[in-house]
């Protein structure tokens, strides 16, 4: 996997525990977005840009936010791809690539170019200052709610204050329970470190057909930021997860109606265009490289992804627009367009 070491880097694959459980490293630079940050985002000036990969869903979280918010236009996109030779590429027609005579290849260079003594993992998302050449935040969550709370970008809020406790506490057992547990699977180095993540993985999968059997969102009868976190894993489940990762119980399309919800999700105007299957595929499969040194794709299960979903018998499909400055009200959006 490698890491940057004052700056340098390094070929490593150090993230296992003694006990053989994958570990991830934290966030370094997990700043929230600041009011002059978003307002130069929501002024749509280029200074600040996403750098995303397709296949990584912690970035997906925050094209999932951006495209919600409307800021396609006005935050610019720099994909970072291709096999992990230095870690992440930059994809060679971002905005990134070049920067006057300055020539970058791999993201693990903007870490030391922000920070000549950098040292620790090169990870996306970032949001990136192109006039001060500094990462201004690579903690997801933080870019995800700081993008919800960018002025002048369309109604729909993900995160409305009110529910920010529960949403917290929501997406912290999300994260702890499945979205990192798959991987905790699909990278352990015990029997018993797998066993742990796969039997929380599961465990996870049916307490959420349950809940999800009795409401349309997790939170109710309108969409939060904790359904679209959970939607990032869910898209990749039967596609990675349940193969190579080794979550083999069951797949995603076992669960009624967590498959359902997904579906629901995915048809959401503006979500289906934020997966890229073909890539998911490959970041996993070959541009990790680490678990399959012969660079074969397992085929991906058939899904039909745009089959109706039925989920409108558990109510309308409801957003939270925001009515002022403190107040926050779900209203019914059947098919909400995208901000604009």
């Amino acid at each position: 996997m490698g890491l940057v070491v004052n700056g340098q880097w390094h070929d490593d694959d150090g993230w296992s525990s003694g006990s053989g459980e994958f570990e991830r490293a934290g966030s370094t630079a997990d700043n929230v977005l600041s009011e002059f940050v978003k307002s130069e985002i929501a002024g749509g000036t280029g200074r600040f840009v996403l750098i995303a990969s397709l296949s990584c869903p912690w970035s997906h979280g925050v094209l999932i936010a951006r495209a919600l918010k409307g800021l396609e236009t006005r935050l610019p996109l720099q994909i970072a791809c291709g096999p992990r030779i230095q870690g992440y590429a930059l994809d060679r027609s971002g905005p990134l690539a070049f920067s006057g005579a300055y020539e970058r290849r791999h993201v693990h260079e903007l870490y030391a170019q922000s920070d000549p003594c950098y040292t620790g993992r090169a990870t996306v998302p970032i949001l990136w200052d192109r006039q001060d050449n500094r990462i201004v935040s690579n903690d997801s969550a933080k870019i995800m709610r700081g993008l919800d709370d960018v002025p002048k970008a369309g109604a729909v809020i993900l995160a409305p204050k009110f529910l920010q406790h529960d949403i917290d506490d929501l997406n912290a057992f999300l994260y702890a329970r499945l979205s990192n547990a798959v991987y905790r699977a699909g990278l352990a180095r015990s029997q018993v470190a797998y066993d742990e993540a796969v039997a929380s993985v599961f465990e996870t999968l049916e307490h959420l057909e349950e809940r999800l059997g009795k409401r349309r969102f997790l939170l109710g009868s309108a969409v939060t930021e904790s359904d679209w976190r959970l939607f990032t894993t869910l898209v990749r489940f039967d596609a990675v997860y349940a193969t190579h990762f080794r979550c083999t119980r069951k797949r995603l399309v076992d669960f009624p109606n967590l498959w359902a919800y997904a579906r629901d999700l995915y048809q959401w105007e503006g979500i289906a265009e934020t997966v890229d299957f073909p890539e998911i595929l490959a970041g996993y499969y070959l541009n990790d490289g680490d678990n399959n040194p012969h660079r074969i794709i397992a085929e991906r299960p058939d899904a039909a992804w745009h089959a109706p979903h039925d989920r409108d018998r558990l109510g309308s499909r409801q957003v939270y627009a925001r009515q002022d400055n403190d107040n926050f009200a779900a209203v019914t959006r059947p098919f909400p367009p995208k901000a604009s």
